[in-house]
């Protein structure tokens, strides 16, 4: 079945720039725009109370993820992968770290091809879509969608308070604004919600008003199968729909499914690496070889604490995190700034989690690369590969930063706060992070006894037990131990990547539009060229911000 309705831009993907490009590309109101998602809606106010948490709820509930997507994380190790599905995408299960990430991370960008995209290029999209609480000036914004707000060194919990403490004790600058001072330092958390509330893309840009837009249609429980084409221009896309399929053709179409389902679809409709799309059995439509390849993301460690009584964080903070440590490596070929710790005084919303800290160390400017790939042409699922730790660098700096955490664990002032260390898969936490009233029992009954009788918890905590006088004497365990539980975290991003249209790897130009075909565009994660030193989240928002402006200039000067 085709549908009869024609839009000027088709935005294929509800998540974090998919919010903002469907906001900013409907205020002309002569542009007809339709917003495709798989997942279900969340229309405004109407939000579960699991995602309206200021605290990442949400991510423990299985029915906001993709079904059934797993990921090699390294050859030979393969484990389930979290991505959203549903209106606003991961901006809706994440934990709300609103970081921009560095300067050079942009003029890198600029660098490798895509011009228009350096820091000074970029830095009047972030304030653009930000209201930040705490700063004001040339580096902030005070006027956009998503607030900004930090949790000063006075409100940190006492376990916090000991690592912030020991990680100054070790030279390292206090920095009051990680997003605008980007040296090395301990900074208050930036996070983009509301004490009350979470204020994800969907919250900030798809508010009433828009959606009451005439010229704005949502479509949400609707699969993209594929892209349509006629010749070398892509008119539409196939969808099924409660169990229908269904054509919806279009003047412009924008990709915006994210890292994963961006190169997935333009694989599928036969524009990726020749051969590989030759060999599965597809018509090449565009012979691009960068299409899934450049897969990025931060690889980490988390090391959990149970926290004694006198070091919980108070019930009626919501608060996830508190403050972060960016550091530099000085591993060679690495640059400054490479590497982020934090430590979480809570880890789940219930009373276990009140009982369990952690300290968490990534890479976040990894080398390390995967890809997305189709073994199948009718998989339901790409392949995801992430090749974790593959780049000796990466290899060198994450037990090096697992090092750190473990050192800052046995310090005196933070080892009187915690009771034993250990992996947090060790226990139950996923079961007891479901909402719900026999979670919420569960989890106090479990803590309640912990607390009570310390044999039975150190018994039951056995399997996951971590000893960090042991591995820091030890270099090989130390080793093992990294390379046995290093995970990928939720920045996917690379996949199509930005750059220099005469470059084979380049899948988009500057303009975000798709080299070799016409009327298609990608704007997502997926089109970062390199890795930035930041979650996600707030660059996702910056680039459907520029996007919107280079698509909206790129249609209308071609209508």
């Amino acid at each position: 079945m085709t549908t009869k309705r024609e839009a000027d831009i088709l935005i294929i993907g509800a998540g974090t720039a998919g919010c903002v490009l469907a906001d900013r590309l409907s205020e002309n109101g002569r542009r007809r725009v339709i917003l495709v998602e798989a997942g279900p809606d969340v229309p405004p106010g109407e939000e579960p109370a699991s995602i309206r948490d200021s605290f990442p709820v949400s991510v423990a509930v299985p029915r906001y993820f993709w079904p059934d997507l797993t990921a090699e994380l390294r050859p030979g190790v393969r484990r389930p992968y979290q991505q959203a599905r549903l209106m606003g995408g991961g901006s809706n299960i994440m934990g709300m770290m609103a970081l921009r990430g560095v300067p050079s991370d942009y003029d890198e960008w600029r660098a490798l091809g895509a011009v228009g995209w350096g820091w000074d290029d970029v830095l009047p999209y972030f304030r653009r879509l930000e209201c930040d609480l705490d700063f004001s000036g040339e580096m902030h914004g005070q006027e956009g969608p998503i607030p900004i707000r930090r949790h000063p060194p006075e409100s940190w919990p006492p376990f916090c308070a000991a690592v912030g403490d020991a990680v100054l004790r070790r030279g390292y600058r206090p920095l009051a604004d990680g997003n605008g001072e980007f040296g090395d330092g301990l900074f208050p958390t930036p996070m983009s919600n509301l004490p009350g509330r979470r204020v994800s893309a969907s919250m900030g840009y798809l508010d009433r008003a828009t959606r009451d837009r005439a010229n704005l249609e949502i479509l949400c429980d609707s699969e993209v199968r594929h892209l349509v084409f006629e010749g070398r221009r892509a008119v539409g896309v196939q969808i099924a729909r409660h169990g229908e399929a269904r054509t919806i053709r279009a003047r412009h179409v924008v990709l915006s499914a994210g890292a994963i389902h961006s190169p997935a679809l333009l694989l599928r409709s036969g524009i990726g690496p020749g051969a590989d799309l030759a060999s599965a059995g597809l018509a090449v439509t565009a012979d691009r070889p960068g299409v899934g390849a450049n897969l990025m993301n931060h690889p980490a460690v988390y090391v959990a604490s149970y926290l004694r009584r006198d070091a919980r964080q108070p019930a009626a903070q919501r608060a996830w995190s508190q403050h972060s440590l960016r550091y530099s490596s000085s591993v060679s070929g690495c640059p400054e700034q490479d590497m982020f710790l934090f430590a979480f005084n809570k880890t789940s919303w219930h009373a276990m989690g009140r009982a369990v800290g952690s300290i968490n160390v990534a890479v976040y400017k990894s080398f390390s690369r995967g890809r997305v790939s189709l073994s199948d042409p009718n998989a339901a699922r790409p392949d995801i590969a992430f090749n974790l730790l593959a780049d000796d660098r990466d290899r060198q700096r994450m037990i090096a930063g697992t090092r750190l955490a473990l050192e800052l664990l046995d310090e005196p002032e933070v080892r009187a706060r915690r009771h034993e260390a250990f992996l947090p898969q060790g226990y139950t936490a996923q079961g007891l992070a479901r909402p719900g009233i026999g979670s919420r029992l569960a989890a106090s009954g479990i803590a309640g006894i912990f607390d009570l009788i310390a044999p039975l918890r150190r018994g039951m905590l056995a399997d996951g037990r971590v000893e960090p006088d042991r591995l820091l004497r030890d270099p090989r365990a130390l080793e093992d131990f990294v390379v046995a539980n290093a995970f990928p975290m939720g920045h996917v991003s690379g996949t199509c990547a930005m750059g220099d249209q005469a470059k084979a790897t380049s899948v988009v130009g500057p303009d975000c539009a798709v080299i070799g075909v016409d009327g298609l565009f990608v704007a997502d994660a997926s089109i970062m060229p390199s890795m930035v030193r930041a979650n996600t989240h707030i660059p996702t928002l910056m680039i459907g911000e520029r996007a919107a402006d280079l698509i909206a200039a790129r249609i209308d000067g071609a209508a």
